[in-house]
């Protein structure tokens, strides 16, 4: 009887044991694509736009070829690249200048900084690898970005964080001066703002016109928890609120992708690297719902 429960053990215990390292493998290798749908009275067409974040110089087949041809899968009218395609302990930009190079051929890219761009930027000039490769980096900048269909969509790039204690009462930075000015500009057309870290937006955001924030950094929270979420993401600790997917707010959708590598020895765990596709088409939001705020 004995013998007969320690094999019963040993069988569950490998068991269990297999499932681990495939999920482990499933959520360190394979890529994704998560779909989301919005509505906007500000356009006329359907819009497609691909995000991606938080390469961290990994690799997905020879210069990435994996991840180009599901980003060309999906035929973006422009990609949005919010930061982190670097790793700070590597100085080295090699990796992403390929891929951006690459998909820069599929559709218009626009990128912002994220925070190990930033941590290394007085050692790469990512302003002239990244206009190099034919994408367009928008640090602290916007510009206006006409579809196929004719509609104008306002496109920004803010850096960092506008409004941090230590610059009050006059806030003279680049960052604050890009906010006001983006968000006077954001009455006008619709409008996307690529922003790395999602935990301060929602701080500034309410009382704007903008219409999509497209974010990273949160790598998905790492392990995923079913019905929990995120475990453990970078500014915001355990359990975070914002880890991944889509968040709404009074006027503003916020999305944050899971990224597509991490910066750290801790691998992902049921959670898969992803790119985002938003579709947006014309219609009534429902985004000013007081059950739906994040």
């Amino acid at each position: 009887m004995k013998k007969s429960k320690r094999k019963l053990s040993l069988i569950i215990f490998s068991a269990l044991s297999a499932l681990f390292v495939a999920e482990l493998v499933h959520s360190n290798l394979f890529l994704k694509t998560t779909e989301y749908n919005l509505k906007s009275d500000r356009i006329e067409n359907k819009i497609k736009i691909v995000l991606i974040s938080d390469l961290h110089n990994k690799k997905y087949g020879t210069d990435n070829s994996e991840l180009v041809n599901k980003i060309k899968e999906q035929q973006p009218d422009f990609i949005a690249v919010a930061g982190d395609m670097v790793t700070r302990n590597y100085v080295n930009d090699d990796i992403m200048k390929i891929l951006l190079t690459k998909i820069s051929k599929i559709a218009p890219v626009y990128c912002c900084l994220g925070n190990h761009e930033r941590d290394i930027a007085d050692k790469i000039d990512f302003k002239s690898d990244i206009t190099a490769c034919g994408a367009t980096l928008l640090d602290n900048e916007s510009t206006i970005f006409t579809t196929k269909g004719g509609d104008k969509i306002l496109i920004g790039g803010m850096s960092d964080f506008p409004f941090y204690e230590y610059d009050a009462p006059d806030y003279d930075t680049p960052e604050a001066h890009f906010w006001e000015k983006f968000k006077t500009d954001s009455e006008n057309c619709y409008s996307v703002l690529l922003h790395h870290q999602p935990e301060y937006i929602k701080d500034i955001v309410g009382t704007s016109k903008i219409d999509l924030v497209l974010c990273g950094h949160t790598h998905g929270g790492l392990v995923q928890i079913p019905f929990v979420g995120g475990v453990i993401v970078p500014n915001q600790g355990l359990f975070p609120q914002y880890d991944k997917g889509e968040f709404l707010f009074d006027n503003t959708t916020m999305i944050i992708s899971a990224g597509l590598g991490v910066s750290n020895p801790v691998p992902r765990f049921n959670n898969q690297p992803e790119i985002c596709v938003i579709n947006i088409t014309k219609g009534n939001s429902w985004r000013n719902c007081p059950f739906m705020l994040a």
